[in-house]
């Protein structure tokens, strides 16, 4: 994908995100259940930064109150929400910022987590920049957890069906990628169907190495790949 067509995605995203930021935040009052057990992965007292934080759902899943924890997202609604929902959270920050250029010193953080944010991200090269961001502000040999929906077992035809748009030269995305209706406003939402496979692709192109890599089955049906990876 031509990086002019991917920042005008990103654009179009943020810009989605901005409308419907509250009905956004009302379906994600908590965090998944099924993913419970990432709390037990991280350390007491350690300073976490969870990337595309949303509301700051997963906070609600720290218990321990000695975790230094920082959200950031693109959307200052979501952020705003976040700041009110956790404003009597103590060592809970929030601010706007870009997962392609976080505002922070390298080594900053001892993990990082993003949760349902990789495949929402355009272009392979935009995808390797943001595992390296995520990278480059965490600590030498610390762990970055994320999430990535599987988008190829809930929406196998959408994407055969831009596929064969690519294919014939109806659209500039690449070969799985999708673009979706969300919301009640109909905004579009850009998805990119990934696979383990890829996932070890970005992983090297981003010199990280993955611990862990299985799937996560919701209790909707849908999946997640479910990724651990060391700096």
């Amino acid at each position: 994908m031509r990086q002019e067509y991917a920042n005008k995605i990103l654009e179009q995203s943020r810009s989605g995100y901005e409308t419907i930021a509250s009905d956004f935040s009302r379906t994600r009052g908590t965090f998944w259940q099924e993913l419970m057990f990432v709390y037990d992965m991280v350390p007491p007292t350690s300073r976490i930064l969870d990337i595309g934080c949303g509301n700051g759902r997963f906070l609600s899943a720290l218990k321990d109150d000695t975790v230094d924890y920082t959200g950031v997202d693109f959307s200052k609604g979501l952020i705003d929400i976040a700041k009110e929902r956790y404003r009597e959270r103590p060592h809970a920050t929030f601010q706007t910022a870009d997962a392609l250029a976080l505002p922070f010193s390298n080594h900053s953080f001892d993990i990082a987590v993003s949760f349902a944010v990789l495949h929402h991200i355009p272009s392979r090269a935009y995808r390797i920049q943001f595992l390296k961001e995520a990278a480059r502000v965490i600590k030498p040999g610390s762990t970055i957890i994320l999430t990535a929906w599987n988008v190829w077992h809930s929406r196998p035809w959408t994407v055969l069906k831009f596929a064969l748009k690519k294919l014939l030269g109806q659209t500039h995305t690449d070969v799985g990628d999708a673009l979706l209706d969300f919301g009640k406003e109909k905004n579009v939402r850009f998805v990119h169907a990934l696979t383990a496979r890829e996932i070890r692709s970005l992983a090297r192109g981003a010199g990280l190495t993955i611990t862990r890599l299985e799937k996560i089955r919701r209790p909707s049906g849908e999946e997640n790949f479910f990724v651990v990876l060391q700096a």
